[in-house]
């Protein structure tokens, strides 16, 4: 999905309307229907009626709580709480229609704080729309703090945010003193700018994409990442072979960090690599071989340069790497400026190119948390994500995934952000799972860029089947994505 501001698509609105057989209620209409099919087929929120006895919609008058409304309604709850900012009467033509279309008996509209049973709600935020600016009123502040308050209170209740949290400046990521702490919304139409910038995650939560081709507002130059992502699959011929479906070399491992190896290698096994090379130090070679799924074909080396560089469709360097002497790190330079394929350093890697000041592959990606960021690039401390991405990329010509609660990917050109995934995934070994599925991907054909951003989707999207699976946990494993991932592929 792309990202566009208010205004633009504001105007895609206007200009679907205004071409007339598309009026504002058809479009609420089109925008409640999209919106209840991606809640339908997200493990969080599939079975949201039979998961919560109660659905609680805050109200503001705009179409904003026209939504809200036709959503709860739409997705089969049979007990709605509408708590209003203003009367029903002052709401918008579109907003009451929803309302009138519920039958009495599934609709109450209360004019108190909502008390929420021990099985939780799930809480919608409809109180303002995208098109909202400045502090909030009084009225709607209340309720804000009110709403918040009931999420606290509950920790089996959900909120979900319909296109923008209530609060929160669309275009900036400016926060109100009071802003809904959403744990997911839903962006209809297109994502917008402020629900990207730095610290708005902790009020938008999960990012669900909800496409409105009635109002489509046009391509970008920055997008997100959604389910037309995985396009970028390729298909495999009928007579394809192992040699054909990709051979990833992988150089990892170390004393005390063997963990870390078995993960990337296996990965990139489930991620449909046709081969897959260990290459580890010889002191624990003897472990690898038999705890590595038996599918990885294991070798020791004394030293890097014994690794070979021909044959192989993408390298892998530095998944549970230690600490590299000057010596180690100029053979793993001297390795990957020899290899003529895309070459991915995660982890040791970085530190040691961070360290020992190494060049970069000439078709080079990198997979830098945060803090390895600021070893690599200094400056970045006093910079926003998306400008220290741009900053790196642009003085290194390489490309760049820097992890996060939404992973940034650009090559310089292009720029997207990741939007699946949640807090679940901070576990370790989530890394090394993601490295191993981006050089699979590489290894299959796909450009840095393509094998990037499809990676960080797919270890997203396995890690919210696998959290489904065991219960919604505060955290999964990393190797639970494994089943997941080859089953969304």
């Amino acid at each position: 999905m792309f990202v566009h501001s208010c205004q633009v698509m504001r105007q895609a609105e206007c200009s679907a309307i205004g071409r007339g057989g598309v009026s504002s209620a058809l479009l609420m209409q089109c925008a409640i229907d999209r919106a209840v099919d991606v809640l339908r087929r997200d493990p969080q929120f599939a079975n949201a009626p039979c998961r919560f006895p109660l659905a609680i919609v805050y109200a503001g008058k705009g179409n904003n709580a026209g939504d809200a409304v036709g959503i709860a309604h739409a997705l089969g709850f049979k007990n709605i709480l509408l708590r209003c900012a203003v009367s029903p009467e002052m709401m918008s033509a579109e907003t009451r229609q929803q309302i009138k279309s519920i039958s009495p008996g599934c609709l109450i509209i209360t004019q108190e704080k909502p008390r929420i049973g021990e099985n939780g709600a799930l809480i919608i935020d409809g109180l303002l729309g995208s098109g909202a600016s400045g502090e909030l009123r009084q009225e709607y502040a209340t309720l804000v703090q009110e709403l918040n308050s009931l999420r606290e209170s509950s920790l089996r209740s959900l909120t979900l945010a319909i296109d923008v949290p209530t609060g929160l400046q669309a275009d900036t990521g400016v926060c109100c003193v009071q802003s809904v702490r959403a744990d997911a919304t839903l962006a209809i139409g297109c994502v917008k700018p402020g629900m990207l910038a730095d610290g708005a995650e902790d009020y938008v939560g999960r990012l669900l994409c909800v496409s409105l081709p009635e109002a489509d507002p046009g391509e970008s130059n920055l997008r997100v990442t959604d389910d037309s992502t995985l396009r970028l699959l390729p298909r495999r011929a009928h007579s394809c072979f192992k040699n054909r479906a990709g051979r990833v070399r992988i150089l990892a491992g170390s004393p005390g960090f063997i963990g870390a190896a078995c993960m990337a290698s296996e990965a990139a096994l489930y991620a449909g690599a046709g081969l897959v090379e260990l290459y580890c130090p010889q002191s624990i070679y003897s472990i690898l071989a038999v705890k590595v799924a038996p599918e990885v074909m294991v070798h020791g080396v004394r030293d890097f340069s014994e690794v070979p560089t021909q044959d192989a469709q993408a390298f892998l360097v530095g998944p549970g790497f230690g600490q590299l002497t000057k010596e180690e790190a100029e053979a793993l330079q001297n390795l990957w400026s020899a290899a003529d394929c895309p070459v991915v350093l995660d982890a040791g890697a970085l530190n040691a190119v961070a360290v020992h000041g190494l060049k970069l592959p000439q078709r080079g990606l990198l997979t830098p948390h945060p803090g390895e960021m600021r070893r690599l690039f200094p400056e970045s401390s006093e910079l926003t994500r998306i400008q220290s991405a741009m900053r790196f990329v642009a003085k290194k010509s390489c490309t760049l995934l820097l992890k996060g609660a939404r992973s940034i990917i650009t090559d310089g050109v292009s720029i997207c952000y990741n939007s699946s995934g949640g807090s679940f995934m901070a576990t370790g070994g989530q890394g090394d799972v993601l490295a191993g599925v981006v050089a699979a991907l590489a290894a299959a054909g796909l450009s840095c860029f393509h094998s990037a951003a499809l990676a960080a989707y797919l270890c997203g999207r396995a890690a919210e089947h696998a959290w489904a699976h065991r219960g919604f946990p505060q955290s999964v494993p990393a190797t639970s994505l494994f089943p997941y991932l080859t089953a969304i592929i």
